[in-house]
This record gives structure tokens, sequence and C-alpha cells, in this order.
């Protein structure tokens, strides 16, 4: 069975890596994807809003494109991201502001317009990080992943009332540049990052209510094991 037809699906940072292979996925399953990137998508079968998550009119006027064409959103995918690799020292007031409106504040935002027409059945994902809880050395990046798994959490709560599941994705290396994915001799499966692909398998599986609809308030590794505490 396809749960998929038909549904509308909006994805933040669909342009490519991640965002893309979700795009795809959902593409396949004959849903109706909305894009909203930096850039535009180049895949013809999605409507593409190019604006900044932090432009609050910018994502207004996409939703309202998305809801003229499609209808209201079943599923959202809270995908961008931001990192600037600093050191704490290295860190400005601007940096700090800048992730956290990216990583934070833009999908918060969304997310409530979004969640506020949603009825039951309809479904929230955010893709987080594994340095929400390991730390990275990029101490901004990790901490607007803690508040987003900590967001994560406080919405499943709330929307429960809904019936409108809140669940998120934590990825470990990624490789979204090679078509085979690079040695990385710190996972334990493997021994090598993983693909966009593999995320988008389990963006499906957690986005589908027959195979995930007793699982809300989850955050899901998907790592390999790179997650595991080292004894």
């Amino acid at each position: 069975m396809n749960n998929f037809k038909d549904q509308v699906v909006l994805i933040t940072g669909g342009y490519q890596g991640i965002g893309r292979a979700v795009a795809e996925k959902f593409l396949e399953k004959e849903a109706r994807v909305a894009i909203f990137d930096k850039e535009p998508t180049d895949l013809d079968s999605a409507l593409s809003g190019v604006g900044d998550i932090q432009d609050s009119a910018q994502v207004e006027n996409f939703l309202s494109q998305v809801e003229e064409k499609f209808g209201e959103v079943n599923i959202l995918i809270n995908n961008v991201g931001l990192g600037l690799v600093k050191r704490f020292f290295e860190t400005t007031n601007s940096d700090f502001d800048k992730v956290f409106g990216v990583n934070l504040k833009g999908p918060f935002f969304l997310t409530q317009k979004v969640a506020s027409k949603m009825t039951e059945g309809d479904s929230i994902l955010f893709i987080t990080s594994i340095h929400a809880e390991s730390p990275s050395g990029d101490p901004t990046y990790d901490a607007s992943k803690a508040a987003i798994n900590n967001l994560v959490l406080n919405l499943s709560l709330e929307l429960s009332q809904k019936g409108v599941r809140v669940n998120a994705i934590a990825p470990g290396h990624i490789d979204t540049k090679n078509n085979e994915p690079r040695v990385q001799p710190d996972v334990p499966l493997g021994g090598k990052a993983g693909t966009p692909e593999e995320i988008a398998k389990a963006v499906l599986f957690l986005s589908n209510p027959e195979k995930a609809g007793y699982i809300t308030g989850a955050i899901l590794p998907v790592t390999a094991g790179l997650h595991i505490p080292r004894p």
C-alpha cells in the first residue's frame, strides 16, 4: 500500500544532499513535494521555493504557494541546517545568531505555521545530529541541534492532542559528495560513511503512519553505530 500518494510533503533544505534524497524518495511514492531552500531545485515534479528560512515573509509566501497548488501540508521535513565549524572563542555574535536562526528559530516558526493546520495522521520530522549529545568542537551547531532534540520532545507531547506525530533523525557521517561513500574507520558497522539515501529511507519509515503510527517523540540515530559510547 502506498501511504504517500497525493500526500503534501514540504522539505526544507531540499536542494541537495539529504534533502534532495528525501524529496526523490517521496516523489517515487507519488507524493506532492514542495522544496524550500536557498537555491532552486532541479526536480521537475517538485514545487520549488527559494528563500531564507529566517525570513518569515518569504516562508509565509511559499506556504501560500504550496497550499494553493497542493493543499495543506501533511508531512513536514525540517532538514535545513548550518554549521560554521568555529570553536568557542572564534564565534561572534553574528555567527551565533545565524546558526541558531537557521537551525532553530526558522524551523520553529515554520513548524508553528504548518502544524496549526495539521490534522490527525500528519507528521513532522526534524533532521538533527548525533552532535546534539556528542560534542564536535563546534558549540553553536551542537547546541542548536540539542535544542532541536528538546523541541521534538515538547512538540510530540503538545501535538499529540491533534493526532500529529513529531520525530527526529540523528545522522552520523553522511557522504553527500561521492558516489561511493568514503572510508570512515570510526564507524563500527562497515567502516564507511552513510549515504543520503540511508537517511531518506529512515525519513520515509518515520513518516509512514502504517509502519510508525505508534512512534512519536523519537530521535532515531542512523549512524551504523557511531553514536554508541565506546567502552
